[in-house]
């Protein structure tokens, strides 16, 4: 199994729309890097990917709430 990391910034838009808003919260420009993976776009922007979790199951639970 993948880890979340390694997926392409393509991939998680696609699959959860969440992270747009995270990404943009996190000041990531998803649209310029969606072919880069999570790892590398965090890497280069000092970010915790564990963040982008936190943040995209917080905005989730928000959601539901």
């Amino acid at each position: 199994m993948k880890n979340f990391k390694e997926f392409k910034m393509e991939e998680i838009v696609r699959t959860d729309l969440w992270a747009i808003g995270v990404f943009k919260k996190l000041g990531i420009d998803y649209d310029n890097c969606m072919e880069k993976t999570l790892q590398e776009v965090c890497g280069k922007k000092h970010i915790n990917p564990e963040l982008v979790l936190d943040y995209m199951a917080e905005a989730i639970f928000q959601d539901l709430t």
